[in-house]
């Protein structure tokens, strides 16, 4: 059973750290969401997922929430692989992250940082966490999927054969979390046993949460038409009880919206099979030998060479007519990646002598595979991301076996080459090594998918060709990172859309436009999907394959929108669904965000006629521009929920992915314009406003108002008994000092408006007579310059260093100090206080570029080694 006090003490280390608009979003719904409220108990652990599209910053996004909940506590982080879990440790560290860092793995010690240790032994892990949890100290432990039965096995150890309890961990975060579904491996769902690893709280982290399956195909014999199966999920992470509520979702097109990764094409390589057509490609010589290899069974493991030569000279088309800098390839056999990489200049010498103004001499090309060692790899991917000012070569392919899995960034890779072969997870992972990118690259990624047409079949006949179902199994990868992109290439698009990669939508969406509408920002439209073929087969014929091949006949998210229109309409009579309405059994179907992707669709010409009928059937409001102000106001009674009935925002704030703190900000400032003026705000928008908050734009600052907010729901969560003299002054609640801020005003009431004065006397904060008589007396006091003050740290150093005889001072040691002060009768008296040098020293050390060279030498004379 886990208890939390509310509130969370406040980390130094975080403080420091940067991160985007997506992320503090997500980071604050993390900590919203696994922060218990006061008396609040969670027999079962507080447990919340987060969607981030990979590339997005999701892993280090977890390390600053771990540094946030729980800065003093024991951590368990799960990843899936050794690689990522040494990747996970430096981005810890990164974030702040302090105290002992230890691996619940098979590394050996010479692999792991200097300072981290290595176990899967039950009671060396169970030491691990009895000492910090003893101590108060923080402690973070690393395992894999695979090795997390130790941490099991540490508690059940304890309980046997110690007789006691370990104490449960403060945090478990889950990276690429659909790993641990049990449709995946069941063995690792003890990572969702609170019972065998009990966690106060859990943090599920994936960019994929469903992962499907191709639907089947079966043949109507009578009609001779293609009928899908239903479809089904290889992994699905939709379980509330064991994953908890999705409290934050990014998926993959919003990401490219957002310019946060790169957008990208489907090239389709569409190529003659060389077995039946010998003229198709030329088989290169096998490096080795005859092209005969051993597999792991011994027995002759043969390389497909005409297959891999027909992908190479296509590769190095679309390279050549694309610009490509860098191409990953996959591969399932080691085998086949030696060979691709070792042969590939081969094919290049052959291209470049047919055109060599079309086609380099020489390329880059190398392979690896998880027999290749750690500092290898890093210098081959090192020497990948290198230019062609760096070695003359101008293109550069590494050809891989099953290295490049969840959480390896090779951010500069532009393309990949994938052969849809292999498990939908593995492929769902290799799909994102391409797209991701640094902020302002401005890359188009390119996804290369080669087809081999069989006799008698031409490039176009997507329809009819069994030869398309790699492209099939790339494009339902695709899908399981973002549904909605995917189910977009369904619908017929007008002609010279789906080429731009772009669509005119969500002009009018939430996210756009001034105080007059909404928050956020304004540019590109969604993001469609450019699927490219040798011979375009058009967009209707597209849209048909995506359907009857990737999709079932009827999207399963149109029927599900639909399935909650249907039941919004028979409960209301309408459909005037608020922009962030949550429907559905787990409340996790947007459909006022699905409604408006709708109007957008519509108002480009991008949604089919049929479905315009059947949303009109329901009542549909079409006129976006009538609703923008309405969107906010939505999104504004949904910050207004999570915060005590309080709009006050800090500019930067976000819900949803909607920019509210500046759609407030820029209310509030259309407010203090008179009425009548141009740019005024509205009566009944005012009116509106303050119906969720009539403290929406207060006279005094918006900073007091929402620290009154936090502790105004401090106040309501605790029924309102509350002994605000008691309350601790480093108390933090929802990321705001509420106990320096309650001193502040219980010292400062008697300055306050009438207004503030009777808000904090609401919820019993009232005026401190002692507080406000030291209030006085600080102010009352004169201040000292930052020179005086330097002579009094001078002067407690010469009495440190003349009774110690060295000028080392500890950071807490403080200095009694003699200084003449005024007394009751005006005469000077002598004042005895206790000047805090080691702080003082510390602080110097830190500024010293600004001290004078008089003040330097100074410090020298006392022996300070770095003045």
């Amino acid at each position: 059973m886990s208890v939390v006090k509310p509130g969370l003490l406040a980390v130094e280390a975080t403080r420091g750290v940067t991160l985007r608009g997506h992320q503090e979003e997500a980071l604050a719904a993390i900590v919203r969401g696994l922060t218990l409220r006061p008396g609040q108990v969670a027999p079962n652990g507080l447990r919340v997922t987060v969607q981030m599209a990979t590339g997005t910053g999701k892993s280090y996004v977890g390390a600053v929430a771990g540094q946030r909940l729980a800065p003093r506590g024991v951590v368990l982080v799960v990843v899936p692989t050794l690689n990522l879990l040494l990747q996970m440790m430096g981005s810890w560290r990164e974030a702040g992250r302090a105290g002992e860092m230890h691996a619940v793995c098979s590394l050996m010690q010479k692999e792991l940082p200097a300072g981290v240790l290595a176990s899967t032994s039950g009671l060396i892990v169970g030491g691990w966490i009895a000492k910090a949890a003893r101590g108060r100290r923080p402690l973070t432990l690393f395992a894999t999927y695979a090795s997390v039965g130790a941490v099991r096995d540490a508690y059940a150890y304890w309980a046997r054969e110690k007789q006691e309890l370990l104490p449960e961990l403060d945090l478990m975060v889950c990276d690429e979390a659909h790993r641990s579904s049990g449709s995946v491996e069941k063995s690792w769902t003890v990572v969702h046993d609170q019972a065998q690893i009990p966690a106060a709280r859990r943090c599920y982290m994936t960019a994929t949460p469903r992962i499907w399956a191709p639907p089947t195909r079966m043949l109507k014999a009578r009609e001779g038409a293609h009928q899908p199966l239903p479809e089904e999920l290889a992994v699905s992470m939709d379980d509330v009880g064991v994953y908890g509520p999705h409290v934050f979702s990014l998926g993959l097109a919003e990401s490219i919206e957002k310019s946060l990764l790169a957008p990208f094409e489907v090239v389709v390589l569409e190529l003659r099979d060389p077995l039946a057509d010998r003229d198709a490609a030329g088989r290169q010589p096998v490096p080795w030998g005859a092209g005969v290899g051993e597999a792991q069974d011994g027995s002759a493991d043969e390389v497909p060479a005409e297959h891999l030569a027909a992908m190479q000279a296509g590769l190095l088309k679309v390279a050549a007519e694309r610009g490509l800098k860098r191409t990953i390839t996959f591969h399932n056999r080691t085998l086949e990646a030696r060979y691709f990489s070792e042969t590939l200049n081969q094919t290049v010498e052959r291209l470049h002598f047919q055109n060599p103004e079309k086609y380099p001499e020489e390329i880059w090309a190398q392979w690896l595979s998880g027999e290749h060692s750690v500092d290898f790899r890093e210098e081959v991917i090192g020497e990948f991301g290198q230019d062609e000012e760096d070695d003359g070569l101008s293109y550069r392919v590494i050809s891989q076996c099953k290295i490049m899995g969840e959480g390896v960034d090779i951010p500069n890779a532009d393309s990949i080459l994938l052969m849809g072969r292999g498990s939908m997870v593995d492929i769902v992972q290799a799909v994102g090594r391409a797209l991701r990118m640094k902020p302002g690259e401005g890359k188009m990624a390119s996804l290369v998918v080669p087809v081999f047409l069989k006799p008698g079949e031409k490039p176009g006949d997507i329809l009819e060709s069994d030869s398309y179902g790699g492209l099939v199994k790339i494009l339902t990868a695709l899908r399981s990172h973002d549904t909605r992109m995917v189910e977009a290439l369904a619908v017929p698009q007008k002609s010279g859309k789906r080429t731009t990669g772009r669509n005119a939508e969500a002009a009018f969406a939430p996210g756009e436009g001034g105080a007059s509408g909404s928050g956020g920002t304004s540019g590109a439209g969604a993001f469609t999907l450019p699927v490219r073929f040798e011979s375009d087969p058009g967009d209707d014929v597209l849209a048909l394959f995506i359907a009857s091949r990737v999709l079932t006949s009827e999207t399963q998210l149109w029927r599900e929108a639909i399935g909650h229109v249907r039941h919004w309409f028979k409960e209301t009579g309408g459909l005037d669904v608020p922009y962030s309405a949550l429907v559905g059994e787990n409340q996790n179907f947007p459909l006022g965000k699905w409604l408006s992707d709708r109007r957008a669709e519509n108002a480009a010409g991008e949604l089919a006629s049929w479905r315009v009928t059947q949303l009109d059937g329901f009542g549909m409001i079409w006129s976006v521009s009538d609703a923008r102000f309405e969107a906010g106001l939505d999104w504004a009674r949904v910050w207004a929920k999570d915060h005590a009935g309080s709009l006050a925002a800090p500019a930067r704030a976000s819900v949803g992915g909607y920019a509210i703190g500046t759609w407030l900000s820029e209310l509030r400032a259309a407010a203090q314009v008179p009425a009548g003026e141009s740019g005024a705000l509205a009566a009944e928008r005012r009116r509106a406003l303050e119906e969720i908050d009539p403290w929406w734009c207060p006279a005094w600052p918006i900073t007091w108002q929402r620290t009154y907010a936090t502790a105004r729901q401090w106040w309501l969560e605790s029924d309102g008994r509350v002994d605000w003299a008691q309350l601790p002054a480093e108390t933090v609640f929802e990321g705001e000092q509420l106990g320096r801020w309650v001193q502040a005003q219980c010292a400062g009431f008697p300055g306050l408006e009438e207004d503030q004065k009777d808000l904090l006397a609401a919820i019993g904060i009232e005026e401190d007579a002692d507080l406000v008589a030291a209030k006085a007396a600080a102010e009352a006091k004169p201040t000292i310059s930052r020179a005086d003050r330097f002579q009094q740290g001078l002067a407690a150093l010469a009495t440190f260093v003349e009774r110690e005889r060295h000028p080392r001072v500890p950071r807490p040691h403080k200095e009694p100090l003699e200084t003449m002060e005024a007394g009751p009768g005006g005469e000077e008296q002598v004042v005895v206080s206790h000047f805090a040098l080691g702080t003082w020293l510390n602080n110097q050390k830190a500024r010293r570029a600004k001290l004078s060279p008089g003040q330097l030498a100074q410090l020298a004379e006392h022996g300070v080694e770095w003045a």
